[in-house]
């Protein structure tokens, strides 16, 4: 059975300040597909370890939920955020919390 990944990304520039959260059981095919979408290259901030597909789309629509409801995070459709250049962390809680700093 194959597992899955959530990753969280950079699309574009550090200063367009937008970012993905996402999961995919092929992280090097899923990012090519975001550059050819989204015509800018793509950052790989973090990678999750292996997870169940369940797990990885449980956790990443909570995250989104979470996120659209906090102060400097834009939501943008498509799982997208324009995140405030004043917030350089996010946490990430699979099993256990992941803090990512970008």
């Amino acid at each position: 059975m194959k597992k899955d990944h959530i990753y969280f990304i950079r699309i574009g520039a550090l200063s367009d300040n937008l970012y993905k959260i996402g999961t995919t059981n092929n992280i090097a095919r899923r990012m090519r597909q975001h550059e050819r979408n989204y015509k800018k290259p793509v950052e790989i901030i973090w990678t999750s370890p292996a997870y169940s597909k369940y797990t990885t789309l449980r956790v990443e629509e909570r995250t989104i939920n979470q996120w659209r409801e906090l102060d400097g995070f834009e939501y943008i459709r498509n799982d997208r955020f324009i995140i405030n250049p004043k917030i350089r962390q996010v946490k990430i809680k699979v099993r256990k919390e992941w803090t990512i700093d970008f």
